[in-house]
């Protein structure tokens, strides 16, 4: 079968730009079907697949969804791409879906793109790309591309825009088709021995010790970074079967989470292990920062009174107080209490981050003791056993002896 893709787009508002992209798509020699999700008035341009073929055997077939209020029929659009795109997937009639869209068609597009499973491309020609994207990419392997302009018209500099946007479409469908089969079977194996940890810049040291061993002993661990994003990713990737033990040595996303910090991973952290009952050792390093913007946007509330330490140019840190590592205690208990034994706590009395030692910026053993006793009294009438090591995260041995508790949990449970 040719490389194909999947071009969706809004057609009531972006119908010639969307035929231009096509005829930039077909004259590489990749196929292109084109999807209309616009809402709006009748289109000039027609696409492959119209609205009234996208509601088709679904309960929104014959609705007129024109004549609904915007918001209704964005969601019944969004609801219906969804289930179709998935459908074409399961019977491989494409090899990537591209999508074009403002705030509204972003959102449909992106939502199909989320049920997509990790892999196969998905590229989205936004308005929206240079801002706050959490909300449409989420836990997903989205590409935001940015329009510059808005997607309104063919001029020079838009042309120039949606040509390079088709072709990083059409090397990504023929990726797919001519080469994803050689990483799908060892991505997609659930033998155990792929291993999910956390890791920060102030974490990084002691995670790598953990990578290093675990390689050693010819495991494959998979690092993410703590961003909010890549903590939801790995608790994905654990409910899918693909990570099959978990060493969660960050979990500064929780703090974010309690306080209101940038890098929240929602309130499901901490669940997708225990619920897969699969090995678990979890470290609370990093529980001493929450993540805020440039240090001229940092809220008024967090100015005064508050430990501040500007990480780089974009990115303030700030230290947790007593009151907010109780906080975190309590949601690490009430995500843990009913784990088995297949779950263990690992804790360095010593500090939990590189900027948490003596003469640190963040040093403060009265707060980690708050987090550390508020773990212990949650716990203590549960399964979950938890390990005090007098160690520094940082010191050496640390984040071996992490690994040790993890592959003697696997040995009993695999």
């Amino acid at each position: 079968m040719k490389p194909t893709i999947l071009l969706t787009a809004t057609y009531d508002t972006k119908g010639r730009e969307t035929e231009f992209i096509k005829n930039e798509i077909l004259s590489q020699g990749v196929d292109c079907i084109t999807i209309n999700v616009g809402v709006g008035e009748q289109p000039v341009e027609e696409a492959d697949v119209s609205l009234y073929d996208l509601c088709k055997n679904t309960q929104y077939e014959g609705q007129e969804l024109m004549s609904l209020p915007r918001g209704q029929a964005v969601a019944i659009v969004s609801e219906v791409l969804e289930r179709y795109v998935s459908l074409e997937l399961e019977q491989e009639k494409f090899h990537a879906i591209l999508g074009l869209g403002g705030a509204g068609g972003t959102q449909i597009i992106t939502q199909a793109m989320r049920a997509l499973p990790y892999g196969i491309p998905k590229i989205m020609l936004t308005t929206l790309a240079s801002g706050n994207t959490r909300w449409y990419v989420q836990d997903s392997d989205i590409v935001m591309f940015p329009s510059i302009t808005d997607i309104a018209g063919l001029n020079s500099f838009s042309r120039m825009i949606y040509s390079k946007f088709a072709h990083a479409g059409v090397s990504g469908a023929t990726w797919y088709a001519r080469r994803y089969k050689l990483f799908e079977q060892d991505f997609m194996s659930n033998v155990p021995g792929k291993i999910g940890l956390t890791m920060y810049g102030t974490t990084t040291k002691c995670v790598e010790r953990s990578k290093r061993r675990l390689e050693e002993l010819h495991f494959e661990p998979m690092v993410f970074h703590a961003s909010g994003a890549g903590g939801r990713a790995m608790e994905k990737m654990i409910s899918s079967g693909i990570i099959t033990a978990c060493l969660d040595m960050t979990i500064a996303e929780i703090g974010a989470h309690i306080v209101g910090g940038l890098h929240d991973a929602g309130p499901d952290r901490l669940e997708a292990a225990v619920y897969k009952k699969i090995p678990l050792v979890l470290v609370p390093g990093a529980a001493d920062t929450i993540v805020l913007p440039p240090m001229h946007d940092v809220p008024e509330k967090f100015k005064t009174g508050r430990v501040l330490n500007i990480h780089n140019p974009t990115m303030t840190t700030m230290r947790t107080n007593v009151e907010e590592n109780i906080q975190i205690g309590q949601f690490i208990c009430a995500k843990l209490k009913n784990a088995g034994p297949q779950v263990k706590l690992f804790i360095p009395k010593g500090g939990l981050s590189s900027i948490d030692q003596p003469g640190g910026v963040f040093f403060n053993p009265e707060a980690n003791e708050a987090l550390f006793e508020t773990i212990k009294h949650g716990l203590k009438d549960s399964s979950v056993e938890i390990i005090e090591d007098p160690r520094h995260l940082y010191d050496p041995g640390f984040g071996e002896a992490a690994v040790d508790i993890l592959i003697d949990l696997m040995k009993q449970y695999y």
